[in-house]
């Protein structure tokens, strides 16, 4: 794993793990029973941000090689107003707003899928009964049946804001660690869902 990889997983195991005591937190307010931290719920947090983060960030690498936000002006040919060759700063760039809305309109619809299936299945798997009938596939199939369409909903609540602000002003190796920022709230809502 490169080491900007591995650095961006660690920072989002952590943020996860902070979203999730967080969540622990407010739940056990909420029921107004004691607090008493769940060390294996928080670690499968932590393990699902490891597992998650590193496709995660070929995943915003691949779409900001193959749909960069800022491309190349061509220069202007004659130079200035009185013909003179302009001085040399490096090349120019400008905004693609065609390739942001294909960024975002490709994250908001296979990535979003994608990420919430992930999710579900790796919570479901984990969570699932070792005793009885019921196999983890039968866990996971829960998972989905019962939580996918709420949580794409609810994930387009929060999720098109930052990713449009992400693609716009955001350099691709600094959006997970800025997408785990804001996920500590979202995480919040996965723990809170995966008690549910």
């Amino acid at each position: 794993m490169p080491s900007g990889m591995f650095q961006q997983t660690f920072q989002g195991a952590i943020l996860s793990s902070v979203s999730n005591i967080l969540a622990q937190f407010i739940y056990t307010y909420k029921e107004k029973v004691p607090f008493s931290l769940n060390p294996a719920q928080t670690l499968k947090f932590a393990l699902f941000s490891v597992v998650s983060s590193p496709p995660n960030i070929v995943w915003q690498t691949f779409l900001e090689t193959q749909f960069p936000t800022n491309v190349p002006v061509s220069p202007a040919p004659f130079g200035n107003a009185n013909g003179k060759p302009k001085p040399h700063k490096g090349p120019e760039t400008r905004v693609s707003k065609t390739n942001v809305l294909i960024k975002f309109i490709l994250d908001q619809t296979f990535g979003a899928v994608i990420n919430t299936l992930m999710f579900l299945v790796f919570m479901g798997y984990a969570n699932a009964p070792t005793t009885g009938k019921e196999t983890p596939w039968n866990s996971i199939q829960r998972e989905i049946d019962n939580k996918f369409y709420p949580m794409i909903m609810d994930g387009y609540k929060v999720w098109p804001l930052f990713s449009l602000a992400s693609f716009l002003w955001i350099p691709v190796d600094k959006r997970i660690v800025a997408g785990c920022l804001v996920g500590i709230g979202w995480g919040i809502y996965l723990s809170l869902m995966v008690d549910a």
